[in-house]
C-alpha cells in the first residue's frame, strides 16, 4: 500500500481540485467556451453539464488511474516496466517494494495532474467571462509550463530513486 502520508495529502489535493470545479461550475454560462484555437479564439462549445461532468469526470479518472496504474503493471506485468537497475527492482523479493513506492508516487503524480486540470478549468472559467470568450495564451503558457516542469521533477525522482541498489546505496 501507498504511504499513508502520501495518500492522505494526495487525497486533499485530488478531492480540492475536484470540489473546485464544482463550486465554480455555477459561474459558467449555459453553453461554455470550451475550445480555443492558438490564439485564444473560441471555436467550440459545449453545454453546460456537459462540460461539467466532463471536467469532473476526467479530473477523478486521471487521478484514479495514475494512482493505480504504475503499481498494477508492476505486480501484474513486470515485463512492461523499464526502469533503471531493472532486474534489481523487478527481482521477486523487490518486487512488492517497488510496487509500494510506485504507488505512493503516483499519489504524486494524481494531485499533479488534478491540479493541472483545476487550472485548466480556472482558465475557462476565466475565458467565459470575457467578451468575445477568449482564453488568454500567456497563463495557459505559465501553467503548462509550471506543470511539465512539477512532472520533469517527478521523473527525475523516480529516476534518481532506481538508479540506485542496495549495493549502490551504501
Amino acid at each position: 500500500m501507498p504511504d499513508a502520508n502520501d495518500s492522505g495529502w494526495a487525497s486533499t489535493v485530488v478531492v480540492g481540485s475536484i470540489t473546485g470545479i464544482a463550486l465554480t461550475a455555477e459561474w459558467l454560462p449555459r453553453e461554455v467556451a470550451a475550445h480555443f484555437s492558438l490564439d485564444g479564439h473560441v471555436d467550440g462549445f459545449v453545454a453546460h453539464n456537459s462540460y461539467v461532468a466532463f471536467a469532473i469526470g476526467a479530473t477523478v479518472a486521471v487521478a484514479a488511474l495514475a494512482a493505480t496504474l504504475l503499481r498494477i503493471v508492476v505486480l501484474g506485468f513486470p515485463d512492461l516496466v523499464h526502469l533503471p537497475n531493472r532486474s534489481y527492482w523487478l527481482a521477486p523479493e523487490q518486487r512488492a517494494s517497488t510496487a509500494k513506492f510506485l504507488g505512493s508516487r503516483a499519489l504524486w503524480l494524481a494531485a499533479l495532474l488534478s491540479s493541472f486540470t483545476l487550472g485548466l478549468h480556472l482558465l475557462v472559467l476565466q475565458a467565459n467571462h470575457t467578451s468575445p470568450a477568449r482564453l488568454e495564451p500567456v497563463p495557459l503558457a505559465a501553467l503548462t509550463i509550471a506543470f511539465l516542469a512539477a512532472l520533469g521533477a517527478w521523473f527525475k525522482h523516480l529516476y534518481r530513486h532506481f538508479e540506485r541498489t542496495e549495493s549502490t546505496a551504501q
